[in-house]
């Protein structure tokens, strides 16, 4: 590695940098700074560049399980262009991946100014706020993302989740139903039917959907 660099900063060849880089993450996040901070030593590296390679490196991070290391890269893009619209919403995923729904809820907020018409963002947003008790708040952001994507099955069910935490049982059973219409197979959500309906002391029909939801899991459906 010392002799890369090395050659690096005798002849910079941003094309070579770009394929070392991909060796480097995929081994070892510590050395990833240290790389760019060579090459900007060298030779200024294009902001676009440098977005990609934290990135790439974030992603890959994050599909190995390292949040922490996923986050710490995401952080690095914001460094370069602080209203990069995928990585404000990267970075508020892992933030709920993490249990850090406040630091969730700061970075999708900001992709929702810069973009009202992505359904994902929506959906991470209103699961961070019902991380925290926020209902209204989650309640707003599941309807945003369904709006967005009326084929969305599991804000749906979300929604409904946030309904049966208010006691609102006909609109969590509602919810849920939808869901269900979207995905015939959802096991959650029969499940979640049925609680409902347990907490509406209705202990017949919760019983069809429990049966229903076990009957999925004995054919391999999750």
């Amino acid at each position: 590695m010392r002799d890369t660099i090395k050659k690096l900063k005798i002849n910079p060849d941003l094309s070579e940098f770009k394929i070392i880089m991909k060796t480097v993450f995929t081994n070892s996040k510590r050395l990833l700074d240290g790389m760019i901070n060579v090459y900007n030593d060298v030779t200024q590296l294009n902001p676009a560049d440098a977005i990609d390679i934290y990135i790439s490196a974030g992603d890959k991070m994050q599909q190995r399980g390292d949040y922490e290391g996923a986050i710490k890269s995401y952080k690095k893009v914001l460094e370069v262009d602080s209203t990069h619209l995928e990585t404000l919403i990267k970075l508020g995923k892992a933030f709920v991946y993490v249990g850090l729904p406040n630091e969730a809820i700061e970075m999708l907020s900001r992709a929702a100014v810069l973009n009202r018409s992505d359904a994902q963002c929506f959906f991470h947003l209103g699961t961070s706020y019902y991380m925290i008790d926020e209902y209204a708040k989650a309640l707003t952001a599941y309807s945003e993302s369904i709006k967005l994507d009326p084929s969305f099955a599991e804000a749906y069910y979300k929604l409904g989740l946030v309904h049966d935490s208010m006691s609102e049982f006909d609109k969590s059973i509602e919810a849920y139903q939808h869901a269900i219409s979207l995905n015939p197979n959802f096991i959650k959500a029969y499940q979640s039917i049925g609680l409902a309906y347990e907490g509406r002391g209705q202990r017949e029909e919760a019983l069809k959907y429990f049966k229903k939801a076990l009957e999925l899991e004995g054919k391999g459906f999750k």
